[in-house]
């Protein structure tokens, strides 16, 4: 499976703490789908978006961005026309935060994953709210898989089922504590082994591209392959 990330460099204006970097992402980039009317329909439709970004790096030693520094962030995505619609939309635009500097779209296919780790923590929310994982690995698995069935559905025009994951560990011994809008989430990051057979390695792929677990349109459950 093919993805595309689009890589971006901006300058900030002013200082931004790490945790508030993902909604200060999401803000910036639903502000550039707004500047057009196919995306700003999509912006406003309740379906996955089918596009994962992760935070500002290189991260700075006391977890505050500086302004007037350059930074990047990448965004993943399943579609090249949307991800060549959105780096032309960011580069037209500028926020109280950033300043686009530069961007480029490279295409990313990867034969086999073994490990996938999210970068960003993962949010797993229940009808009470946010959920706080402590070792029930079975449910954050059984929703891990039934976000990415949905995904492929999507993108394939095809309902399968798939047990895509070996193993899932959590490597953060404390729930991460994240801000969003006016409130706060728990989010948690993972190691997950995944199986070789090819649909395991389809839906990997598609998790690669997408994320895991939930709001992932807001930088969370953002993951590297290995």
């Amino acid at each position: 499976m093919v993805y595309y990330d689009l890589k971006i460099v901006v300058m900030l204006k002013e200082d931004v703490r790490y945790e508030d970097t993902y909604q200060k992402i999401s803000d910036f980039i639903a502000y550039a789908m707004l500047q057009d009317e196919e995306t700003k329909q999509f912006h406003k439709e309740n379906t996955y978006k089918m596009y994962n970004f992760c935070s500002l790096y290189p991260l700075e030693e006391d977890r505050i961005y500086k302004g007037d520094k350059m930074y990047t962030f990448d965004i993943k995505f399943v579609s090249l026309a949307f991800a060549m619609k959105i780096k032309q939309l960011l580069n037209l635009i500028s926020s109280q935060y950033f300043k686009v500097i530069m961007s480029d779209i490279k295409t990313f296919e990867y034969q086999t994953i073994h490990k996938l780790i999210t970068l960003t923590p993962c949010i797993l929310t229940t009808n009470k709210g946010d959920y706080k994982i402590e070792n029930d690995m079975e449910l954050v698995k059984s929703r891990m898989i039934a976000g990415i069935e949905k995904k492929y559905q999507l993108v394939y025009c095809e309902k399968v089922t798939c047990d895509f994951i070996q193993s899932i560990a959590k490597i953060n011994r404390t729930p991460i504590k994240l801000p969003y809008k006016n409130i706060h989430f728990l989010g948690n990051k993972f190691e997950i082994t995944v199986k070789e057979d090819e649909l395991s390695q389809k839906f990997a792929h598609l998790a690669l591209a997408t994320g895991l677990l939930e709001k992932n349109s807001q930088g969370y459950g953002f993951c590297k392959a290995r």
